[in-house]
């Protein structure tokens, strides 16, 4: 059966100092309401951390760089009922920019079941609660791995991205310790995936990337002269994701999951929207436009990079899928779909799952890559009619 991952919502732009206690910013731009900027994330068990990715740089900035500024952002522990103190206690920790990612990270791991607040303090001494929240306690249904993509038992040989998808958020900085790659002898490939500062979660904490490093991936490149390609041509390999992984809640991963593969050749095939099926929906319906790619493009970025719009060239607002393969993806608008001409525009750095773009394989020769890049550097365009009903 083939499964189909909603994962996606595509619209006309869709574009991630340290203190004891009080953190001080001039940040009255910032209002507290229903959207609030802030959320919680959890790093590892027991971990937590207060983060946005809602704010613009220049607000990241100044909140993670000011200090003794008028006005102030602190953090605080609001006591319980049962407490005779009712004043609440600020939050030793820092305000941190990290990758566009504006972080508050407590000296002392927050304390589970316990109520904190984000509070910005005025120039006149009053002061506004901008985000109150709780520190779970563990407990719940265990999390667990749904899938590991790519899907297929053959994965080629140069292949650059692996997607674990996971049924509830997860905790970061933690994939080292339970992934693993077996060759058929049970030996264990040594740091096979690419180490970086920040894990690849997507925005729901639901999906990691792994990157195989691109420089044993890409011949003729030194890491893979002196340590050999990663995946050999003509050999089984197992992916292992060992029990125990907590989520975002502390709560740990019951099951193991892992999935047995065969290396096949090397994709050198750069990716030819021209080739693709399209089967168009009827006009005055809610059904989907479906889109047959001749051979997979990467699950996780064709989700982003492939876009509808009318005539007029008006993008529409609606919800993408992917089938598990790559081979499949649809996309439902939200109002009924209108007769007449439509187009379905390709992002030019869409890849497939090695790394090859719309026209430019990932194996390419350097010199002539400029005249290349020119070539496929605009958004492909196919276009498709929907029939009018009746």
């Amino acid at each position: 059966m083939t499964h189909f991952h909603p994962t996606s919502k595509i619209s006309q732009a869709i574009p991630i100092a340290c203190m004891i206690g009080l953190l001080f910013v001039n940040a009255h731009n910032l209002k507290a309401d229903s959207s609030s900027p802030f959320h919680l994330h959890q790093e590892g068990a027991g971990h937590w951390i207060v983060e946005s990715t809602n704010l613009k740089p220049d607000q990241i900035r100044l909140i993670a760089g000011n200090t003794n500024q008028p006005g102030s952002w602190i953090v605080q522990r609001v006591p319980g009922s049962d407490e005779s103190d009712n004043a609440p206690v600020p939050v030793s920790g820092k305000w941190v920019a990290e990758s566009g990612v504006l972080i508050f990270r407590p000296k002392y791991p927050f304390r589970e079941g316990l109520n904190f607040e984000v509070v910005e303090r005025k120039d006149s001494g009053s002061s506004q609660v901008q985000w109150s929240f709780r520190i779970p306690k563990p407990g719940g249904i265990a999390p667990e791995l749904l899938e590991i993509r790519p899907v297929s038992k053959q994965w080629p040989a140069n292949l650059l991205r692996v997607y674990l998808h996971f049924n509830r958020p997860m905790s970061r900085g933690e994939s080292t310790k339970f992934i693993q790659i077996k060759d058929e002898s049970g030996r264990i490939l040594i740091q096979p995936f690419l180490e970086l500062d920040q894990e690849l979660w997507d925005r729901d904490g639901k999906r990691l990337t792994l990157l195989f490093d691109p420089g044993r991936v890409k011949s003729g490149l030194k890491p893979r002269e002196e340590d050999g390609a990663i995946l050999e041509k003509g050999h089984q390999y197992t992916i292992h994701v060992a029990k125990g992984w907590p989520d975002a809640r502390g709560v740990a991963m019951e099951k193991p999951l892992e999935q047995t593969f065969m290396v096949g050749p090397a994709d050198h095939e750069p990716v030819e929207p021209r080739l693709w099926t399209i089967k168009p929906p009827l006009a005055q319906a809610n059904s989907a436009l479906e889109v047959q790619f001749n051979e997979p493009v990467d699950t996780g970025m064709a989700l982003r990079l492939i876009s509808v719009l009318e005539s007029g060239e008006c993008p529409l607002d609606g919800k993408a899928e992917i089938s598990a393969d790559g081979l499949t993806w649809k996309f439902t608008p939200v109002v009924k779909w209108s007769p007449g001409l439509h187009f379905i525009e390709v992002d030019p750095v869409l890849e497939d799952p090695s790394g090859n773009q719309v026209g430019r394989p990932f194996e390419r020769d350097m010199k002539a890559d400029k005249e290349s890049l020119m070539k496929s550097a605009k958004p492909v365009r196919l276009t498709f009619v929907v029939p009018a009903s009746g």
